[in-house]
């Protein structure tokens, strides 16, 4: 099985981040409804891909500016470059390269990311607002609209496979570049990973439609497991006591209960640092500690 690295987020989002569709004159935010008709806005895992692209591509990385065929058909236009050696994004977030008449080579991620979710029924509100002309030339009145916003306590998961920078399985493919190499060197899979983790812990990434209002989301605690047997099951427990306003620490005991993760080390990094009671088995860690453990994990 292969070494997987496991991250569950809580934190909070205002505003209207990720728009949907709109309607009329109101701008919509993106929501989904549970079974019992909860309300539950949330950001899309591909606007926080695209935001830690810029953010990666702030601390030096090349991002792939992806190919433009005119000849194809208005959903393929943009095409992936599938150079994972020299794009960071490439890599991390796989590819797909679509060109008329050749066989597609695909890049399955090694990083995985869910949506932002919000973890309970959230009120939306309406936000008014106007575009006002600039023009002084003549007098005309304004042009209204709507803007639903939105402010939650949401998760976000990740799931962090262990072949980063190792492109083995691309160059099996009919169509992959004969100049792929099959590894990156150790020194550049840190970097890349090490870069990854500084944009996703910290935070150091700015949410989509900043134009409208700036958004960094606002993290409670996360939790970290490093499986050596694949994916486990600890998601689930990573929850909001909305009562207590804090992580819900009951949910915790019960993750630290199960047999089959007797021998997966957990952390934890409280970005609050509030007096939260973990079990014995989670340690709690700063965001530095916890990315030099993953990083000792994956590349050992």
């Amino acid at each position: 099985m292969s070494r997987v690295v496991q991250i569950s987020i809580i934190g909070k989002v205002h505003g209207n981040v990720n728009a949907d569709e709109v309607i009329g004159t109101r701008i919509t935010l993106k929501k989904m409804y549970s079974s019992t008709g909860e309300v539950l806005p949330f950001v899309s895992a591909r606007a926080i891909k695209f935001a830690i692209r810029k953010a990666l591509k702030e601390k030096g990385f090349e991002i792939d500016p992806l190919e433009e065929n005119p000849e194809a058909v208005e959903t393929l236009r943009l095409a992936d470059s599938g150079r994972p050696e020299k794009y960071i994004d490439n890599d991390l977030f796989g590819y797909m390269t679509v060109r008329r008449g050749e066989v597609a080579v695909r890049r399955q991620a090694p990083i995985a990311l869910s949506y932002f979710k919000a973890l309970k029924d959230t009120p939306i509100k309406a936000e008014f607002a106007a575009r006002f002309p600039r023009s002084v030339e003549k007098e005309s009145n304004p042009v209204p609209f709507e803007v639903e916003v939105a402010e939650f306590v949401g998760k976000l998961n990740c799931l962090i496979y262990d072949y980063i920078g190792d492109f083995t399985e691309d160059k099996k493919q009919p169509k992959a570049p004969k100049d792929l190499p099959e590894k990156l060197d150790d020194k550049e899979r840190e970097r890349r990973i090490r870069g990854f983790l500084e944009v996703l812990l910290t935070p150091s990434y700015v949410l989509p439609r900043r134009t409208n209002s700036l958004n960094i989301p606002e993290y409670f605690g996360a939790l970290i497991a490093l499986s050596n047997k694949g994916p486990v099951p600890i998601y689930q427990y990573m929850d909001f006591d909305f009562e207590l306003n804090k992580i819900n620490e009951e949910k915790l005991k019960l993750l630290t209960s199960r047999k089959e993760l007797e021998n997966v080390p957990m952390f934890f990094i409280d970005y609050e640092n509030t007096d939260i009671q973990l079990p014995e088995k989670i340690q709690k860690v700063t965001i530095t500690e916890a990315i030099d453990k993953i990083l000792k994990f994956l590349l050992e």
